[in-house]
């Protein structure tokens, strides 16, 4: 399941994947983050994975963070990911974001935490 919407209070795009992340998922994720972003103006996204189960691997991964801009998500983007303590397969991910020029963006285990970072 996906959920995209825009927090009006917060001038941010608030995310959810529940159970299987496969690349395609997270493709079709992008997409609605980057078009709800930039119909309202907003370069903050919250994304919370912690009821998400990570299936893509790491040839996924690097290929995905290639294709971020082309979803319509910026490099500007600052962005939070909340998940569960097991942040292994995430930890690729955000470097493959690095690496594709993502620098603003962290892994986070507390949702209250990564909306304290978004908010600086």
């Amino acid at each position: 399941m996906i959920k995209v919407e825009v927090v009006d209070s917060l001038k941010l795009v608030s995310g959810k994947i529940e159970g299987d992340l496969t690349k395609e998922i997270a493709k079709r994720y992008f997409e609605q983050v980057g078009k709800i972003a930039n119909q309202n103006g907003l370069n903050r996204v919250i994304t919370d994975l912690r009821e998400a189960s990570l299936k893509a691997d790491e040839v996924d991964m690097s290929e995905l963070s290639q294709e971020l801009a082309q979803l319509g998500v910026s490099s500007f983007y600052k962005r939070a990911v909340v998940v569960r303590e097991d942040v292994k397969g995430y930890k690729q991910w955000e470097n493959h974001n690095l690496s594709a020029g993502h620098r603003d963006m962290r892994l986070f285990v507390d949702h209250e935490t990564a909306m304290e970072w978004l908010a600086e």
